[in-house]
């Protein structure tokens, strides 16, 4: 059966009556047209419901995604993190995703099971086991700054907020997930003169909508990935360049 809205082209009374009465047409609000395109393009493309039933974060095409805020992803996605040195506060499929896009991930992860994991599954990746309390000290002992820091562990998130603040490399940026649980975190990363941005959004494997925060230093320069930036969005429509791109 075909779902439709009745919209003829001439907008002739008998065309419209046409449709009407054809028994493969069926008629339908143009609301439950948009939001059954939606919802095909979250759970399909976008992978929403392959991640729920496996729960296990991934694309709509397969490839491994971090359960951070899908509008973050997105951004991420087309900027160039070839050069960047990485930390990860709570790794996991995250760890893949990274992996594939940075020059070197660090990751520090309070669960001895999960770190075993993650170790056996992304060869080339530095996994360390810390105790919770103890990882914002951790975090202060690299002798090293970050170009990227990712805050999701099962640890104090204000205590590595300010700890991340000062490990932050020029031009790097941190991102906090879940920092609408944790405005005393957000706050202290403000507080270090890092610019937010929040990005309101499902994620894999959740039913409900999320903050996963963006922090930028003041010097931060985005590279595209790609010839653009942005890129146009999972389930996007591209423009027509010849009307939307003409220079006066």
């Amino acid at each position: 059966m075909f779902w439709g809205l009745l919209r003829p082209k001439t907008g002739q009374p008998d065309e419209l009556d046409k449709l009407k009465n054809n028994p493969l047409i069926v008629s339908a609000p143009t609301s439950a047209v948009y939001l059954a395109a939606a919802t095909r393009i979250l759970a399909e493309d976008m992978g929403f419901r392959a991640s729920a039933d496996k729960e296990e974060a991934r694309f709509g095409d397969g490839t491994p995604a971090p359960q951070l805020t899908y509008g973050l992803i997105e951004y991420l996605q087309g900027l160039d993190l070839s050069e960047c040195d990485l930390l990860e506060l709570g790794g996991g499929g995250s760890t893949e995703f990274w992996r594939a896009r940075v020059k070197k991930v660090t990751t520090l992860e309070t669960n001895p099971q999960w770190a075993h994991k993650i170790k056996a599954g992304n060869p080339g990746v530095y996994v360390e086991v810390v105790a919770g309390p103890r990882m914002a000290e951790r975090l202060s002992a690299f002798e090293r700054s970050f170009d990227i820091i990712v805050i999701d562990p099962d640890a104090n998130r204000y205590e590595c907020a300010k700890a991340a603040a000062q490990k932050l490399a020029p031009g790097g940026f941190i991102i906090l997930d879940n920092a609408e649980w944790h405005p005393n975190a957000s706050q202290a990363l403000r507080d270090a003169d890092l610019i937010e941005i929040d990005f309101h959004d499902f994620k894999p494997c959740h039913h409900y909508r999320s903050t996963t925060s963006l922090y930028l230093s003041r010097d931060f320069r985005p590279k595209p990935r790609k010839d653009r930036l942005p890129l146009v969005p999972i389930g996007g429509k591209r423009a027509d360049h010849s009307v939307h791109d003409v220079k006066s």
